[in-house]
């Protein structure tokens, strides 16, 4: 699957009516809104993230958007600007691993949505990636190395977050209404795959800069050739599954 098929879930899930407000929380560059704004014009479209650059790209691709567009820098490890329930939908992709507490998120969103209104969250489990090219060995120990990863830019890290999704939700105020996955693959180097064979990359080389992480400079560059060799050859596959879970307020 793609992030469009991920997005088209959110969308399905979410239930938002007609002219109904839709959060995004850790919008990024404005992805899941503008999926939100094709399917739903009149829809008054909320973004939050902390990236003051990510933001202005979102405005941007939201500027012909018909509905309301409010967009902001938020810090999400507090309470959200927004009144007891406002909202119809909330929804947010790759974001809980990043906070210290995401039970407090998760309470956040319960007190914003409106009785009915429903959320809608995904995360990838990164221990679980799938990317053939390297010897096993190695293989392994860069896998594990960047599930473990935690960047001087996160305040947390939680690299199996995904699978421990449908808990933290079950645990929280909301009602857990649905639980999937969705698995994005690829036999060639390119799009997401590349996108995030060169995230694994670029963190573990900074982590290594930095003196921290398990595996050194040898090593990343080491699993990254293999990598582009196995896909010359044909022989690369990669697979990223992301545990999807909607909720409601009852």
């Amino acid at each position: 699957m793609t992030n469009e098929t991920l997005h088209d879930r959110f969308i399905d899930l979410a239930e938002l009516p007609e002219q109904g407000r839709v959060v995004d929380l850790g919008c990024g560059t404005g992805p899941a809104l503008a999926a939100f704004a094709r399917r739903f014009p009149q829809a008054h479209l909320t973004g939050f993230d902390r990236s003051e650059q990510a933001l202005a790209t979102a405005r941007e691709r939201l500027q012909s958007h018909a509905g309301t567009v409010e967009l902001g820098s938020v810090d999400l490890r507090e309470k959200l600007p927004l009144a007891d329930g406002s909202v119809d939908a909330v929804v947010s992709s790759n974001l809980l691993e990043c906070l210290p507490d995401p039970a407090q998120l998760l309470n956040e969103v319960w007190r914003v949505l409106r009785p009915g209104g429903r959320a809608v969250l995904s995360h990838s489990d990164f221990d679980s990636l799938v990317i053939a090219g390297a010897p096993v060995d190695l293989d392994r120990k860069i896998g594990h190395a960047f599930a473990d990863d935690a960047p001087s830019w996160m305040d947390s890290s939680d690299g199996r977050i995904g699978r421990k999704l449908p808990g933290l939700v079950q645990a929280s105020p909301l009602a857990r209404t649905h639980v999937e996955t969705v698995v994005t693959s690829s036999t060639e180097l390119s799009g997401h795959a590349a996108r995030r064979v060169g995230d694994i990359r670029g963190a573990l080389r900074s982590t290594a800069r930095r003196g921290h992480g398990t595996v050194g400079p040898d090593e990343i560059d080491e699993w990254y050739t293999a990598v582009q060799q196995a896909a010359a050859a044909g022989c690369f596959f990669f697979a990223e599954t992301a545990v999807l879970v909607a909720a409601q307020r009852i």
